[in-house]
């Protein structure tokens, strides 16, 4: 594995300043490996019956529990009851296996929260999204900043798909469901959280983060999935994992169109919590909605009625098809 010797700071993300000559779109190319996998999963009947267990009503009573808090700023005396709280609804699934991951930065004392489900070997998928929230004015803890689609959805959607893995048997990779908080201030919780898989020699073999994953551009169907690749030079650390995520990318968006009505695109990553994690070599991918078009972004009407909960819920349909065919084959 790469150690990462330049991830040591990361600028607080803007996920709407994606300018089209750095984010070009690139054209799905499925490996003959790739399709015969997806022929594979086309006809299994166990998947697509998991899959019609996706729980719209789940997802927008979890985006509306989270966004009734004032805030979930990082700063804020909020985020504890934040991540107590989804630490409670994950063990009341039925995992007992569910921890606080501790760090400090900045003289702070945080947390993140940590979901594990054992599979048959130690390969991990781990799937990941940032349970804070943010104003426009970075420093603000206390003014509302309910941050429904920026990040409830993005929890709401991970959450869901923990849900219904509890159940699912012969997982040959343990999954990890991962919430990070200080992400608005620079990846505070992924970058601690990157380090902990590191040195701990945890096999990760696959990242899927969701930042922002209910609020599609025009209303389209449209979903971007966020690979790593060479030709963002600022994102983009190491260039010897582009291949896979590239490959892995490709098989989302597969998922997509056996499973779901989404149309998905391919585009750089950026500016998310996948990126701690980039720089030292894993191989991830993203899930987000493009929504420079929300007005909403970093703001006190980032409320639950500007989400679309059946578009959240097509982006968990697709997220679960794509962790349970790579955690059937490995």
């Amino acid at each position: 594995m790469v150690k990462d010797k330049n991830a040591s700071y990361y600028p607080p993300p803007d996920k709407r300043r994606r300018l089209s000559d750095l984010s070009p779109t690139f054209e799905k190319r499925p490996t003959e490996k790739t399709d015969m996998l997806i022929l594979k999963k086309a006809i299994d009947q166990s998947t697509q019956s998991l899959i019609n267990t996706t729980s719209k009503q789940n997802i927008e009573r979890w985006i509306n529990h989270l966004a009734s808090y004032q805030t979930r700023h990082t700063l804020s005396r909020f985020i504890d009851e934040a991540a107590n709280w989804l630490m409670d609804e994950l063990k009341s699934f039925g995992y007992a296996n569910v921890t606080f991951h501790n760090y400090v930065e900045n003289g702070h004392q945080l947390k993140n929260v940590i979901c594990r489900k054992r599979g048959e070997t130690d390969n991990v998928i781990l799937v990941c999204a940032h349970y804070d929230s943010r104003m426009k004015n970075l420093n603000d803890s206390e003014a509302r900043a309910p941050g429904a689609n920026d990040n409830a959805s993005g929890v709401a959607v991970t959450m869901e798909i923990a849900r219904i893995l509890y159940d699912v048997k012969e997982l040959n990779c343990e999954i990890q469901f991962a919430f990070f908080s200080g992400e608005e201030q620079g990846l505070w919780g992924s970058k601690h959280y990157a380090e902990y898989i590191q040195d701990n020699n945890v096999k990760l073999h696959r990242l899927i983060n969701l930042d922002m994953v209910g609020s599609p551009p025009s209303r389209r169907p449209e979903v971007t999935i966020e690979i790593d690749n060479h030709t963002d030079a600022e994102h983009n650390r190491v260039h010897s994992n582009d291949s896979e995520s590239i490959a892995f990318g490709n098989v989302m968006s597969h998922m997509a169109e056996i499973y779901t009505d989404l149309k998905t695109n391919l585009k750089s990553m950026f500016d998310s919590d996948y990126e701690p994690f980039e720089a030292k070599g894993y191989v991830v991918v993203g899930v987000y909605d493009e929504g420079q078009e929300n007005s909403t972004y970093h703001s006190s009407t980032d409320l639950p009625s500007g989400v679309d909960i059946d578009y959240a819920s097509s982006v968990a349909k697709m997220v679960l098809a794509t962790v349970i065919n790579e955690a059937t084959r490995h």
